[in-house]
């Protein structure tokens, strides 16, 4: 990685290996003091970089690019609460900003993968209504079902259905580890994600065929 200004690399952890961390008062002050020691300095600094990595998200075809703005920012901020010294936070930003790039783009590619798996299937959910709509229409039900997950749960599902084969075992194994959990409880928490998503996506595709 070419972007080492603290000594370290940035966070590269996937969201589900994280803990979860939430961006507060003292350590958005404490992003800003990095940036520069005059607060109002600062904080027109901050704009001028999240506007940078708005575009540099917008330019490569990143969704939502001011979440993903947002979300580099929030990790150099958490970094910076858990003691990181960062001397050129802008230079910093984009190492970050990377990393959060290559993450958009494997997630969106397992999405898919789920989304085609699962609306060419036989599930209950969307079998009968593909019929008639069509897997174009299921596909975009379960993507608008999908976003609207939390990010815990979109990360745990798309995951969950990834790999295919003699492979799958081995991942969802893999994955209950880096979640500390049992490969039962992950089956179940799999479970309960994806009931969840047949019924967002029952309603959705009802809604498209004009029915109550």
């Amino acid at each position: 990685m070419e972007l080492k200004p603290s000594g370290t690399e940035p966070d590269a952890r996937p969201l589900a290996d994280r803990r979860r961390w939430t961006l507060n008062r003292p350590a958005f002050e404490s992003l800003l003091s990095s940036i520069d020691a005059d607060p109002e300095r600062a904080a027109q600094h901050y704009e001028r970089l999240r506007q940078r990595l708005i575009i540099f998200f917008s330019g490569r075809r990143c969704p939502d690019p001011e979440e993903r703005a947002d979300d580099t920012l929030d990790r150099i901020s958490r970094r910076i609460d858990e003691g990181e010294q960062i001397h050129d936070v802008t230079r910093f930003a984009y190492g970050v900003a990377r990393l959060v790039l290559s993450e958009s783009v494997k997630a969106v590619r397992r999405r898919d993968r789920l989304l085609t798996w699962f609306a060419t299937s036989n599930h209950p959910a969307v079998s009968e209504d593909r019929r008639a709509l069509g897997s174009d229409g299921a596909v975009e039900c379960l993507r608008h079902c999908t976003n609207h997950l939390s990010p815990e749960d979109r990360d745990l599902i798309l995951r969950y259905y990834e790999s295919a084969g003699r492979d799958q075992q081995e991942e969802r194994r893999q994955l209950a580890a880096r979640l500390d959990v049992s490969p039962v409880a992950l089956r179940l928490r799999a479970f309960r994600i994806r009931r969840a998503l047949e019924t967002c996506t029952r309603a959705c595709l009802a809604a498209q065929a004009g029915r109550p």
